[in-house]
């Protein structure tokens, strides 16, 4: 395998996870605030562009070694797709709609959710700061699928072979790691995305194909800042 992946490796599947694990660790206990309309905007097309470059270079990397995009799961695979993996996807969808009433289902868990996400600050209150958010859910839906799915898992699928544990390791590492990015938002929080990182993981394992994940990836950070957009305007 060429030396270029495995720096590339290190870079995105190490380094990256503990700098924000590390960032976030160091952060102040979170207080309710509201960032300016400006800050959030800038927040989401930075982060939107910074995703994409991540993608840009890991498909760089991966052309100039000469191997295709299909590996990095930018094909279809081979319709149609395992059955097994397809019914966990249908599953997840199911826990997550549960996940969503458990949030927003009455108006205790409305004013709790609605106060977390205000610690968070970043999501958008606004018509016009949820349209700019929507740049930012395009980005990682593509971006963080090519980094962490087609990319991490591909990798560590070619180095580590398809034993039992090599497969485990290979859902795991990339799962983790992912995770780890996502600290600032809470150690709820990055249990569920841990497990949903394993969920796509196994769909993307088994399939080969990132384009059903990339879509339900955007949509997914698109209704949550819907809820947030909703849960403000309620309040109001």
């Amino acid at each position: 395998m060429p030396l270029a992946l495995h720096i590339l490796f290190l870079l995105l599947g190490v380094v990256l996870p503990v700098l924000l694990f590390v960032n976030a660790r160091r952060r102040p206990a979170p207080r309710r605030m509201q960032w300016p309309a400006a800050l959030k905007i800038r927040l989401y097309y930075g982060n939107g562009l910074l995703l994409l470059g991540l993608a840009a270079l890991v498909l760089i990397v991966w052309y100039v070694t000469g191997r295709p995009f299909a590996e990095l799961g930018l094909g279809w695979g081979s319709p149609p797709y395992d059955g097994v993996a397809v019914g966990i996807l249908c599953a997840f969808l199911l826990l997550y709609g549960v996940d969503l009433y458990a949030e927003a289902g009455n108006a205790e868990r409305q004013r709790e959710t609605r106060n977390r996400f205000r610690e968070l600050g970043f999501l958008p209150v606004t018509g016009s700061q949820y349209l700019s958010f929507l740049f930012l859910c395009v980005c990682a839906g593509v971006g963080e699928e090519i980094v962490y799915r087609g990319f991490l898992i591909t990798y560590l699928q070619d180095l580590l072979g398809t034993a039992p544990w090599a497969a485990a390791v290979t859902l795991l590492v990339p799962a983790i790691s992912f995770g780890l990015a996502h600290l600032y938002q809470g150690g709820q929080a990055v249990v569920k995305i841990v497990a949903m990182a394993l969920l796509f993981g196994f769909f993307f394992y088994r399939t080969g194909s990132l384009w059903p994940l990339m879509l339900l990836h955007t949509g997914i950070d698109a209704v949550g800042g819907l809820l947030s957009w909703h849960l403000e305007e309620r309040q109001v």
